[in-house]
C-alpha cells in the first residue's frame, strides 16, 4: 500500500518536547504543520504508559515551576492559550540527602531564602560563602535572561551603559566548571558542595567538566522557585502541544520513520520521506521548512550524500551528554511507611566522600553488582498529587547514570541476566536505607542507557543533548545560532539546539520556530 503525499507549511522530524514545541508555535501562527514519530506514541521522553495496574511515568522527576522568571515553558504555554490546561504540583523541598556523610538526613528546601537558611544552620562556618553562591548563582541567571530574550538595537543603544555590569557575572565564568566555582567557595569541604549537588545527575555527571553557567540555570531555577510535576504525567503536556498541531490543520503521525530529507536545488529544505514498520508503506511530503527534532546524526544520515558531510561538521567534537537507568517499581503499600518522607530522595553510596566521586557512579554498571554501588535518586509520586494513579496504586522511580558501553556488547541473554542483577542490586540499596523496602515491591522493570538509545534513538543513549562542557568560545546553546543547520530550512528543535531537560527541550523548539517565522524560507507558505 503507497500513502499519499502531501504538502505543508512545516514538518516535524520526531515528536519529543522541542519537536512539538516547534510544530505548536509555527501551526499556531498560521501555518499547517506535519509531526512524524517513528515511535508508536507521541512526546519522546515526555509520555506515561501502562503496566498491569500501574501507570509509570516514562521520564519526568519535576521540572522548574512556571513562575520561575527566565523559564521558558511558561511564555510558551501562555503564547499557545494551553497554560490553564496543565496542573504544576509542587514537588516539595528540592531533595532530602541521605549517606553516610549526611547524618542526620539534610534536607533542602526550595525559596532562596529557605534554602540558604537551611545550608548555613548545616554548615555554619560557610555562611558568607552560601550568601556568594545564591549572589553567583542569581547574576548568571539575570544576565542569561537578558542574552536569552529578543531585542532591537534600540533596546540594546538605551541599555548600553549598564550592560557591562549586568553581563560581568556570565564573562566572568562563561569557562568555568561547577568543580572550579566550588572550590572557590569552598576550598576543600566536600560536604556543602554535594549538599548544593546532591542531584547531579540531572545534569551530567563529572562536576570537573560541568558547565558552571549551565548548573547555574537549572539548579538556580529549582532553589528560587521550586520544582514540579505534571499532573497525570508529562504526557499530559506532550498531548497539549499535539492538540495544538491538530486543530489548527495540522497532522500527526505514529509509527514512521523519516528515511529521507529532500532539498531543492539551491540546497534549501524542501520535504522527507517516511515509512511505516519493515520500511513499508513509503510516502512522500513537502515542506519549505523542517524542525529537527531527531539527534544530528540522525537527521545527517537522512540528507543526500553530498550535504552530510558540512551538516556533520557543525557538530564534530561536540561530546554527548550521559544516559540513565531508570527503576520503576510497584509497591503494595505506601513508601512513607518505610521511611520515604520527601518527593525526591538522593542516596549516596559510603564510598562517596567527594563531589567528584560522582563521576564513577555509571562505570560500576560496566560490570555485575559489586561492594560498590552507584548514587541514586528516589522519587515517590504518591508523595505528592501527581494524578499517575489511584491510591491503592504504590509507584517509585530509581533514577542513576549510565552508559550504553555498559551494555551493547552483550548478546540477549547476557543483557537480561545482567540487568536483573543491577535491578535487584538497586532494590536492596533502597532497603539498606529503607528497610522492608524490598519486601514491597510488586512490580519492578529497569530501563538502561540500551533502553534509552533504542527509544530515543540517540547516540550512546544520551538524555541531555549534547555535554555541556565549559565552552571554549562565546556559546549558542539557548540562542538562536544554537538552532541554526548548514541546511536553510533545517532547524534543531531538540535538547541538542541547546540544553537539556523539558525547559532546555522546549527553549530549543521556541527558538526553532522564532527562527522560521522570521526566516525568508516560508514567505508565501501559510495558508
Amino acid at each position: 500500500m503507497r500513502i499519499m503525499a502531501g504538502d505543508f507549511d512545516a514538518i516535524t522530524i520526531g515528536s519529543g518536547l522541542g519537536g512539538l514545541t516547534a510544530a505548536a508555535l509555527y501551526a499556531r501562527a498560521g501555518h499547517r504543520v506535519l509531526v512524524v514519530e517513528r515511535n508508536t506514541e507521541i512526546g519522546g521522553a515526555a509520555t506515561t504508559y501502562q503496566h498491569g495496574s500501574l501507570r509509570i511515568e516514562g521520564s519526568l522527576h519535576e521540572t522548574a515551576q512556571l513562575s520561575t522568571s527566565i523559564d521558558p515553558k511558561a511564555r510558551i504555554l501562555r503564547a499557545l492559550g494551553i497554560d490553564g490546561e496543565l496542573e504544576f504540583v509542587s514537588a516539595g523541598p528540592l531533595y532530602e540527602i541521605r549517606s553516610r556523610l549526611f547524618d542526620p538526613p539534610f534536607v533542602l528546601p526550595t525559596g532562596d531564602d529557605a534554602a540558604q537558611a537551611a545550608l548555613a544552620d548545616r554548615f555554619p562556618l560557610h555562611r558568607k560563602a552560601f550568601r556568594r553562591f545564591f549572589q553567583r548563582v542569581e547574576a548568571v541567571r539575570s544576565a542569561m535572561g537578558v542574552v536569552g530574550e529578543e531585542h532591537n538595537s534600540a533596546w540594546w543603544f538605551l541599555h548600553a551603559p549598564t550592560l557591562p555590569l549586568t553581563l560581568w557575572p556570565l564573562l566572568r565564568d562563561m569557562r568555568h566548571s561547577l568543580s572550579e566555582v566550588f572550590a572557590d567557595l569552598f576550598g576543600d569541604d566536600e560536604l556543602p558542595k554535594m549538599a548544593l549537588a546532591a542531584n547531579l545527575g540531572y545534569y551530567g555527571d563529572d562536576p570537573d567538566r560541568l558547565w558552571w553557567v549551565y548548573y547555574a540555570l537549572g539548579q538556580g531555577g529549582y532553589l528560587s522557585g521550586g520544582g514540579a510535576y505534571i499532573k497525570g504525567g508529562s504526557a499530559s503536556l506532550s498531548r497539549s502541544l499535539a492538540d495544538v498541531v491538530c486543530n489548527e490543520g495540522g497532522e500527526l503521525l505514529a509509527g514512521r520513520t523519516v528515511t529521507e530529507i529532500f532539498l531543492d536545488e539551491q540546497g534549501r529544505a524542501a520535504g522527507v520521506a517516511h515509512t511505516g514498520p519493515d520500511g513499508a508503506d513509503r510516502r512522500v511530503d513537502h515542506a519549505p521548512v523542517l524542525f529537527g527534532n531527531a539527534a544530528p546524526a540522525v537527521l545527517a544520515d537522512a540528507l543526500p550524500p553530498e550535504c552530510r558531510s558540512a551538516f556533520s561538521n557543525q557538530f564534530a567534537g561536540r561530546e554527548l551528554s550521559t544516559s540513565l537507568f531508570s527503576v520503576a517499581v510497584g509497591l503494595d503499600r505506601p513508601a512513607r511507611e518505610f521511611g520515604l518522607t520527601h518527593y525526591s530522595t538522593v542516596l549516596l553510596p559510603d564510598w562517596c566522600e567527594r563531589l567528584t566521586d560522582f563521576s564513577g557512579f555509571a562505570d560500576l554498571l560496566a560490570g555485575p553488582p559489586g561492594n560498590r554501588m552507584p548514587g541514586v535518586i528516589l522519587v515517590d509520586y504518591e508523595s505528592i498529587d501527581s494524578g499517575l494513579n489511584p491510591p491503592d496504586v504504590h509507584l517509585v522511580s530509581i533514577t542513576g547514570v549510565d552508559r550504553l558501553a555498559n551494555w551493547k556488547e552483550l548478546d540477549e541473554s547476557s543483557y537480561e541476566a545482567k540487568r536483573q542483577a543491577w535491578l535487584q542490586a538497586i532494590i536492596g540499596q533502597v532497603d539498606r536505607s529503607f528497610p522492608g523496602f524490598a519486601s514491597a515491591v510488586v512490580h519492578r522493570e529497569m530501563a538502561t542507557a540500551a533502553t534509552m538509545a533504542h527509544y530515543l534513538n540517540t547516540p550512546d543513549g544520551a538524555v541531555y543533548g549534547f555535554a555541556q562542557v565549559p565552552p571554549q568560545a562565546i556559546p549558542t546553546a539557548g540562542t538562536p545560532k544554537g538552532v541554526e543547520t548548514t541546511v536553510p530550512g533545517l532547524w534543531l528543535a531538540s535538547t541538542f539546539g541547546g540544553f537539556g531537560g523539558f525547559s532546555g527541550a522546549m527553549l530549543s523548539g521556541m527558538l526553532a520556530a522564532r527562527a522560521a517565522l522570521k526566516s525568508q524560507v516560508h514567505s508565501g507558505a501559510a495558508r
